[in-house]
């Protein structure tokens, strides 16, 4: 019954419409896999459109069996995963969250690519976007919390709690569907404005709505954002609004207009912005108004700005107008140009009045090939990790290297801390292991650092990855006497923490090392989105590295044989950068000594380097808490409960800086502070 209703309450969007029944369905899922959910899915998912009236027959059908195999096989996949196991639910419902929202993007992709009959790979990175998946799964997430409240709880508590989560869900679609319906609000009345506008001048019915959507269209081939599309069709539908304080006599002339007319007439770009300007919502809106009569040569009005000076959107704007100026009919006479006819007409005054790229956008529109023009200049294309990385094959590689190398990580941090709990059942020798990395890791990421930039970046990586996997490889035998020794009391897990110490000191020079080298990879306009990347990368390798963690205690019940583990991903990670023609580097001689006095004496450095100390220490305070916590709450399998919630601690990390992100305070001292006081309430 709660799915139906869910059904019933699609998310509009201006493309279609959105269900909010999948929590349901991973409810039913998790409750009676296979024919339960699929019988759910199929006979409980009816939107209220009518088959053969408001929706084919065809797509009725495709969305039946969608949401059935959409469910049904992942439900079937993880009916089994960790019977009996106080850790089943949670890792069942991330199986079964991650395998449906990922089959969902598959159907649904290659639905859209057999109707459309373009390419499946195509349409389905055009449609998987982290904004959307995230929030998808988020949503997801909450079909596992209805199920432990109906499964787990007391009878009736669960029965009591779970209509209310049912109803937080119902709210949550209540409010972005009132978000949507502003939306199309908005977008109704910028058409009905536009409408008005063309209304008052008699020679240019529909005009604007017209130049509103080739600019989206012009913005969407040159793939700026989604954002600054919707801003240009904003300005296309409002670009002529100043015309409101032009005489009718002067709007309406049939003739050519004099030089005093003219005056006047140049005037409506600052009316209209202006106007614009003093709403907050359109602020964005009004440059774009502004400067749409500019010309590249500078022969433009109002404030004759030349070339790249003018604003993007504007120059998109100024091509989208003339264009629908001369190919548009009017009442007084015909249009004046076929559509090629009008490309190839402002083709030739491509950099003199136009800019060149948006010119070629126009060209390949209507399929015809790019100008060929010097000194191009650069399209402020919209940067996304996929292009970044299928631009630059070195960058490619570094950050498959990257990957590798902190997917290994987290397997020594697990080994080296239940070795060490193993042998002495006191968290506090594990305090002391890894205050002694923390340590390492501050001072000589502060002392090292610039070692980077002394030497061939490549050649160091390499040898510095090749020496980690050495040192690791060695540990089970310097500590325990062999991979498949057991681990306890008698082992000399004392040597870990001069292992740890090494293995923190040589990271502190390979991290700098293969950031320092982004820049030697990628554009500089690149640079920002490659490092965001970097980050993001380094924070889900180690998330699945915990999970991996597990995975191997379970199935060899030995720690040490993680250290063979994260030696191989060392190797292979020094393989792959072995293969990158250039890192940078070894082109500066400044010396090392006394960096950490140099970092010091720099005033506004000296917060962030307290902090990061502190940080150092209470993280290292915090991983034998957490294993002392996790062989509290099951004493056998102490190990691999510590990688799980490791696992949930990094993806709440991943989370987390995703949406701190959209927010301009992120680098800011009181977002830290706030951080490190919610991090110490919740501990």
């Amino acid at each position: 019954m709660g799915t139906q209703i869910a059904a019933l309450r699609p998310i509009p969007w201006k493309t279609g419409h959105q269900s909010v029944v999948d929590p349901l369905l991973v409810a039913s899922g998790l409750f009676s896999p296979g024919t339960g959910v699929g019988a759910v899915a199929w006979l409980a998912t009816f939107d209220g459109r009518v088959p053969g009236r408001t929706i084919p027959w065809w797509a009725f059908l495709f969305n039946r069996a969608a949401y059935a195999t959409t469910h049904v096989l992942p439900s079937i996949a993880v009916a089994s995963i960790g019977a009996g196991q106080w850790w089943s639910t949670p890792v069942r419902t991330i199986a079964y969250v991650v395998s449906a929202v990922a089959l969902n993007y598959l159907i649904t992709a290659l639905a859209i690519a057999l109707v459309s009959r373009s390419s499946f790979w195509t349409t389905l990175l055009d449609n998987v976007g982290l904004a959307a998946m995230i929030p998808t799964i988020a949503l997801n997430f909450a079909g596992g919390i209805l199920y432990l409240l109906l499964y787990a709880q007391p009878y009736p508590v669960g029965y009591v709690i779970a209509p209310g989560l049912f109803g937080f869900v119902l709210a949550v679609r209540s409010t972005i569907a009132d978000v949507q319906r502003q939306t199309i609000l908005k977008d109704q009345t910028l058409d009905l404005a536009a409408q008005a506008l063309d209304a008052r001048d008699r020679y240019t019915e529909s005009h604007s709505i017209r130049v509103s959507e080739l600019a989206g269209k012009l913005g969407d081939h040159l793939e700026l954002g989604d954002r600054e599309c919707e801003l240009i069709r904003t300005a296309g539908a409002l670009h002529d609004l100043g015309k409101i304080g032009v005489r009718d006599d002067i709007l309406n002339k049939a003739g050519p207009l004099s030089e005093e007319e003219w005056e006047i007439m140049r005037k409506h770009p600052d009316i209209g912005a202006d106007m614009i300007a003093q709403h907050s919502a359109l602020a964005e809106v009004a440059p774009i108004v502004r400067h749409h009569h500019e010309r590249w040569d500078g022969s433009g009005y109002p404030a004759g700005l030349k070339g790249d000076v003018i604003p993007f959107g504007a120059r998109i704007l100024s091509v989208a107008d003339s264009f629908d100026t001369i190919t548009g009919a009017r009442l007084y006479r015909p249009s004046l140009m076929t559509p090629i006819e009008a490309v190839e007409d402002i083709s030739r005054r491509a950099s003199y009045w136009y800019d060149p790229n948006v010119v070629d956008a126009l060209r390949e529109i209507h399929g015809l090939r790019p100008l060929e023009v010097p000194d191009r200049p650069e399209v402020p294309r919209r940067i996304t990790t996929l292009r970044v990385i299928r631009a630059n094959p070195g960058f490619s590689s570094l950050i498959t290297a990257i990957a590798i190398s902190s997917l290994g990580d987290p397997l020594t941090q697990v080994a080296t801390l239940v070795s060490i709990y193993a042998a002495t059942a006191d968290p506090r020798f594990v305090a002391l292991a890894f205050i002694t990395q923390a340590l390492s890791t501050v001072l000589m990421s502060t002392v090292f650092g610039g070692v980077a930039d002394r030497f061939s970046r490549r050649g160091l990586v390499v040898a510095l990855e090749l020496t980690r996997a050495i040192i690791l490889v060695a540990t089970p035998f310097a500590v325990g006497g062999g991979v498949t020794a057991h681990v306890g009391r008698g082992t000399q897990w004392w040597l870990l923490v001069p292992i740890l110490f090494c293995l923190a000191a040589i990271n502190a020079i390979v991290q700098p090392a293969r950031q320092a080298a982004v820049p030697n990879l990628v554009p500089p306009g690149q640079v920002g989105k490659a490092n965001a990347i970097v980050a993001a990368t380094t924070m889900l390798s180690g998330a699945v590295g915990f999970g991996l963690a597990g995975g191997l205690l379970a199935i060899f019940q030995s720690p040490y044989m993680l250290f063979i583990a994260d030696a191989a991903t060392f190797a292979l990670a020094a393989a792959i950068v072995a293969g990158i023609p250039s890192l940078g580097g070894g082109l500066t001689k400044t010396p090392v000594a006394g960096a950490l006095l140099r970092s010091w004496s720099i005033v506004a450095a000296r917060p962030h380097l307290v902090i990061a100390a502190f940080a150092s220490f209470l993280l290292a305070i915090s991983f034998p808490a957490l294993l002392a916590l996790a062989y509290t709450m099951s004493s056998r399998d102490g190990g691999q409960t510590y990688s799980i919630l490791e696992l949930v601690l990094s993806f709440g990390v991943f989370v987390g800086s995703v949406a701190v992100s959209r927010y301009v305070v992120i680098g800011s001292m009181r977002t830290v502070g706030a951080g490190l006081m919610l991090t110490g309430a919740f501990s």
